[in-house]
């Protein structure tokens, strides 16, 4: 057992963190409190008011704990069964590595996550319960890298594409990806060029040895405990080059990497390295999203926000592969949800200063936020995330590069900006997309409680209420949420292109629902819901007859068709259903050459998905009950329907959000979100 470290006070000459910070004393540590001590006290402020007679105590290793020796038979990589991207075979020397035989964390991190006001050490937060912390007497100890740990990152490391090809992957992501999250563009470019200043040892062909001491020193980054720095570049600094960059940072540019192999045309992606050009980019795509998931494994021992935005990448990635309608999904989802508690995000605990750190988390929590809605409305499950218990605050509507300049140019941006935080000028930048969907999100965690809350809480009061809301909410920023197809026409690049259309489609989706509780519960008029799913329909079409647009995205056409186009679809396949077979019964109608244009259009758009979506086998499934609706529309009525009742017809418009749906046509009801494939529709 080796001796405790060393207990220095101020004048003993304390070294600063490794990222050049001064280290907090062991009473403002412990607090969770940043120690203003100046250079030439023995005491800080915080210890002066407590009146502690003695000089602060600093420890140089506060936070390592003992921890049992790795074993010495060395285990198998989790993802050893992977293909490396070299023609040879990955090896590993059953015995340590030489390079790493002397490799020990100096510091170990033990989290036990963001505690609230009722958690188990809440009573014990008072001073006075504390004990002097000149008494504590905390023990480190080395602790040897775990060789299965370092197997895992040599292998990932191997599917590290050449550095140019990186750089091609890093700018097709950055152009085509609409509220990059967590972290700026121009950072995520710094960061990336930082991990080739290991040089020769990411070279081809590889040196297992030289590949072990790299995944080493990765592994030791991620275990030391600095404090993140408010300002922007030494934030930045902090997650690159050889001391600081880590591999929950290194599983975000492998996202960024996938995502670009599944959108580049082809005609670059013959140009990029050619160990990934020679192969299929699908059997690409998922041995990176293996390294993507050791890059996790690597990372969970620290929770951090970055650890947080690689899990929320990695869910979208995996709902591009394997569809929203899976149990990995649901699963990836509600660990981002625990890990967005367990480290704060709902309720921000950091800086109150306006800085690039700060903001990039806001945005991170409102991202996690918005993600929950998403996947509750689609399975029409209740959110892990609720907004009762949501108390982050609302990022500014400021350009990165502003909060990368910071100073007084962040200054006069934050004084230009109006009472409710949106910029004046009009302009759409990443912050404007978070605000908005959070908005978006807050809202449609409301909704949710109406539908699938507790009956007795839902009244039409609210509904009302939360339609007056929605239009007020986004009264201050209109161009948002009201972009027409004209509009959308004479956008000057995709890119601006799909941030209005997602601002339209989101604020119909939230009127599309309220209307749906107008009409179900509240027996109003269909006439509202009818005008807005025709709306929402002809967006989703448009999408498709401009797809030559929009191709980089397409990997979202999936996911978009079926959230925004499919519950809208349903809406007018049954009132067009009603209008042709019960003319008589029609209080409201619909343009039936409009909706029958429309609706095949989206049997068009659901079977040009490509096999390889994620929602490919749903999609088709949908296109198969809008075929047999349409089949129905130009049949002949049946005698005995053309005779029935009034009654039965009071009866039919009662229940025609109901159960037996229209015709015993029963539309979303008929999808088992949870079990695929899905069963083909049977004939009429």
């Amino acid at each position: 057992m080796q001796s405790p470290p060393s207990i220095l006070n101020r004048r003993g000459g304390i070294l600063g963190r490794r990222n050049g910070l001064q280290p907090a004393c062991e009473s403002c540590r412990k607090a969770k409190v940043r120690c203003d001590i100046a250079a030439s006290d023995t005491i800080c402020a915080r210890c002066k008011k407590r009146k502690k007679p003695v000089p602060c105590i600093f420890l140089e290793a506060p936070m390592t704990k003992s921890k049992r020796e790795s074993s010495t038979e060395q285990a198998t990589s989790p993802i050893q069964t992977m293909n490396p991207l070299s023609v040879r075979s990955p090896t590993l020397s059953t015995s340590t590595p030489k390079s790493v035989h002397s490799a020990f964390s100096q510091k170990t991190v033990e989290i036990s996550g963001f505690l609230g006001s009722t958690s188990y050490s809440a009573t014990l937060q008072h001073p006075e319960l504390h004990p002097d912390e000149g008494n504590i007497n905390v023990q480190a100890e080395k602790v040897n890298l775990d060789p299965r740990d370092i197997a895992t990152g040599i292998h990932i490391l191997k599917y590290l594409p050449d550095e140019n090809t990186c750089q091609v992957f890093l700018d097709l992501y950055l152009q085509n990806t609409v509220g990059i999250i967590g972290l700026p563009k121009r950072s995520m470019k710094t960061i990336l060029g930082s991990i080739f200043t290991f040089g020769s040892s990411l070279n081809y062909p590889y040196d297992d040895e030289k590949l072990a001491a790299v995944s080493s020193q990765i592994i030791e980054n991620g275990q030391a405990t600095t404090d993140e720095p408010d300002d922007a570049n030494e934030w930045i600094e902090s997650m690159s080059g050889k001391t600081n960059l880590r591999w929950d940072i290194i599983g975000i540019l492998f996202v960024a990497f996938a995502y670009a192999i599944i959108a580049a045309p082809d005609g670059v992606y013959t140009l990029i390295d050619e160990r990934l050009a020679s192969r299929d980019r699908k059997v690409v795509v998922k041995e990176l999203k293996k390294c993507i998931e050791g890059c996790i494994e690597l990372s969970k021992k620290r929770l951090t926000p970055m650890f947080v935005n690689l899990l929320y990448k990695n869910l979208l990635l995996e709902t591009i592969l394997e569809g929203d309608a899976c149990l990995s999904v649901w699963r990836l989802h509600h660990d981002l949800a625990a890990v967005t508690t367990a480290i704060g995000l709902h309720c921000y605990q950091g800086t109150p200063n306006v800085t690039l750190r700060s903001e990039m988390t806001k945005r991170l929590s409102a991202a996690c936020f918005f993600n929950d809605k998403e996947i509750a409305m689609f399975t029409g499950r209740p959110p892990a995330l609720s907004h009762r218990y949501y108390t982050c605050p609302l990022p500014l509507d400021l350009d990165d590069d502003v909060l990368m300049e910071g100073g007084e140019p962040l200054q006069r941006a934050i004084e230009a900006l109006d009472e409710n935080g949106w910029n004046r000028k009009g302009e759409v930048c990443e912050a404007t997309i978070s605000r908005r969907r959070f908005l978006s999100a807050l809202i449609q965690d409301e909704v949710m409680e109406l539908f699938i809350g507790n009956p007795t809480h839902f009244s039409m009061e609210r509904v009302n209420a939360l339609k007056d809301r929605t239009v007020d909410t986004f009264s201050a920023v209109p161009h948002l949420i009201t972009a027409t197809k004209e509009q959308l026409n004479a956008s000057d690049s995709t890119y601006v292109f799909w941030r209005l259309l997602f601002g339209r489609l989101d604020y119909l989706r939230i009127h599309f629902f309220l209307e749906r509780l107008s009409v179900e519960r509240g027996f109003e008029s269909k006439q509202k819901l009818l005008d807005v799913s025709r709306e929402m329909v002809d967006l989703t079409v448009y999408l498709w007859l401009q797809r030559d647009r929009t191709l980089a995205r397409r990997y979202d056409f999936d996911y978009l068709i079926i959230c925004y186009g499919m519950p809208s679809t349903g809406i007018l396949c049954a009132e067009l259903l009603r209008q042709i077979r019960y003319p008589k019964t029609v209080d409201v109608k619909v343009p039936c050459s409009e909706v029958v244009r429309n609706l095949n259009f989206m049997i068009g758009f659901l079977e040009w998905i490509a096999p390889e979506a994620g929602n490919y086998k749903l999609c088709q499934h949908m296109a198969q009950i809008i075929k047999r609706v349409l089949e129905k529309v130009f049949e002949p009525a049946p005698v005995e329907e053309a005779l029935i009742s009034d009654r039965q017809l009071e009866s039919f418009d009662a229940n025609l959000w109901g159960i037996d749906g229209v015709d015993d046509f029963d539309w979303l009801n008929s999808v088992d979100w949870g079990r695929r494939p899905f069963p083909d529709v049977p004939a009429a």
